[in-house]
């Protein structure tokens, strides 16, 4: 079965302090997003890039500057995370495997991208989690307390992989702009989602302090 990637980069990285989006940032003297995309580019057959609209020339003129061979589809972001995904899924018109993945998520490996596939060609729908290792508070008006079992809860990452119908059906059935998660619309739709073992390294970039952690892995 065909196999599609959606790399969403349409962020614009504001709790990074930067002057660029994260996805722009150097890990080993290459940007973010290229250590992203070779990650998927043996893995499957087409990758689509997403990307804010006012970085697509920016993004161009890097994939020169650096000689990136990397190939990939470009398209516009939207407003939402959402509205981006969904950007990408208009240009797949054939039923396939897609895996979603967030852009500043770099350090994910080939094996967990293979294992998604698999399970997601069996299941319909497949995300990768670990657990929780630290403890959790509940706050509420009344102050905090102990009451949250993180043996009860999960932490998500991407790719996210679906059957193009199952998500597809999910964005044309629900109101997908309230979901910042592709699972948790899917699950709304109806269709459950199979959970697989994800990878501690597998982080998403968020701060200065997790980009050197990562750089320490590429």
């Amino acid at each position: 079965m065909k196999k599609v990637a959606i790399i969403v980069a349409g962020g614009i990285g504001s709790r990074m302090d930067a002057a660029l989006p994260k996805q722009f940032l150097l890990i080993a003297n290459q940007p973010l997003l290229f250590h992203t995309l070779r990650k998927f580019e043996d893995s499957v057959d087409d990758i689509i890039l997403v990307m804010h609209p006012e970085w697509i020339s920016y993004w161009n003129d890097l994939i020169t500057e650096h000689a990136f061979n990397v190939k990939h589809i470009l398209v516009a972001g939207g407003k939402s995370r959402a509205q981006s995904v969904l950007n990408g899924l208009q240009l797949i018109i054939e039923d396939c495997l897609v895996a979603i993945h967030d852009a500043a998520r770099p350090a994910v490996t080939k094996q967990l991208i293979s294992n998604s596939f698999v399970n997601a060609e069996q299941h319909g729908a497949c995300i990768p989690v670990i657990d929780l290792k630290d403890s959790l508070r509940m706050i509420s008006s009344e102050g905090n307390s102990t009451a949250v079992n993180r043996s009860q809860y999960k932490i998500v990452q991407t790719p996210q992989t679906f059957h193009t119908a199952v998500i597809k059906s999910a964005f044309q059935n629900m109101d997908y702009v309230q979901y910042t998660d592709d699972a948790s619309l899917v699950e709304a739709n109806g269709h459950r989602v199979f959970l697989i073992e994800g990878e501690e390294k597998n982080i998403k970039v968020t701060t200065a302090s997790d980009l050197q952690f990562i750089e320490a892995f590429i």
